[in-house]
């Protein structure tokens, strides 16, 4: 169990320990170098990843590397506008497809 949890559970007493220490110099470390986008490359397979949210959709192109890691290529987001707000939850992820296909 992550130290995270261990913290949320009642009647537990908090010490802030190596571990924990471990945990916040892994999270500094991986927020003070943000991702890179690359350059996409024709021959090789694309990803799509798409967000609809209660207010807001989102979407990320990729492709994996050589060694097999995913590296992003594009971002992209917006908020709902009018009546978007009223979608149900597929007609939102229908909407956040379309949204991605159209910008990217």
């Amino acid at each position: 169990m992550s130290t995270f949890y261990k913290v949320n559970e009642k009647c537990v007493s908090f010490v802030w320990d190596d571990t924990c220490q471990k945990a916040f110099e892994d999270i500094i470390e991986y927020l003070t170098k943000p991702p890179v986008l690359v350059a996409p490359i024709s021959e090789k397979s694309f990803l799509l990843y798409i967000r609809a949210m209660d207010h807001s959709l989102g979407a990320l192109l990729a492709q994996k590397n050589d060694e097999g890691f995913e590296q992003a290529i594009y971002y992209l987001s917006r908020t709902l506008i009018g009546a978007e707000y009223r979608y149900n939850p597929i007609e939102k992820e229908r909407l956040a497809f379309v949204f991605a296909v159209q910008k990217t």
